[in-house]
């Protein structure tokens, strides 16, 4: 394993780590819950800032991670009146698998952390970011794998349910009503949504692959 990705699973696991708190508290008190994810969002911001600086990316590499981003961010905040369609999962896809395992992770927890201060900031937003930044680090760890299309957009379609799994786990601690009814209950309302952002994702990966690819990697200096 390279340092490049040690570093995209320290990251990955000081989020799992946050999470597994954060479910505690749940358990418990909600308003305990909202107080750790402000104070952890710092501390996740932190953590970020210091896997940029020990891998010193180059600066190329840091203006296409930033415009990636941004452009997640960007169309978060374009409300389309069809739940589900979303463009994040898709985006967090082509930056890990251009730019690597570590640069995935941290385009992945920071599109919700920044978009959100204008949706609003709550304890879903550590579950966001560890979703989307898992989704990237995965994308990151198949840069240099050679993938067919089809591979491709089969992973786009998981990516829904795997980012779907984990905010609807949230939910389902949130609730506290901890019994396999209500959490197949809750699993049952999110998979149409989840299913049609998987959809979406697969869809644009299809008809952007591979030549996002190579435009965000030529734009990197990888080619």
């Amino acid at each position: 394993m390279t340092k490049k990705n040690i570093r995209a699973w320290i990251l990955s696991f000081s989020f799992l780590l946050a999470v597994a708190l954060l479910c505690l508290i749940c358990l418990f008190k909600a308003r305990m819950a909202f107080a750790f994810t402000a104070a952890a969002l710092p501390c996740v911001a932190a953590l970020a800032l210091w896997a940029t600086e020990a891998k010193k990316i180059p600066a190329r590499s840091v203006a296409v991670l930033s415009a990636l981003t941004a452009l997640a961010c960007a169309l978060r905040l374009v409300r389309i009146p069809i739940e589900g369609v979303e463009f994040t999962n898709f985006l967090v896809i082509l930056a890990g698998m251009s730019l690597g395992a570590s640069e995935g992770f941290l385009a992945g927890a920071l599109a919700p952390l920044v978009s959100n201060f204008y949706l609003g900031q709550g304890t879903w937003t550590a579950w966001q970011m560890l979703a989307w930044g898992l989704l990237g680090l995965a994308a990151g760890l198949l840069k240099d794998k050679k993938a067919k299309r089809w591979q491709i957009a089969i992973g786009g379609l998981c990516s829904g349910w795997a980012y779907g799994f984990l905010l609807n786990l949230y939910y389902f601690i949130y609730l506290r009503q901890f019994d396999w009814k209500m959490f197949w209950i809750v699993l049952a309302q999110g998979f149409p949504g989840d299913t049609l952002s998987g959809v979406c994702t697969a869809v644009l990966l299809l008809i952007s692959w591979p030549w996002a690819l190579r435009l965000c990697k030529r734009a990197a200096g990888g080619e």
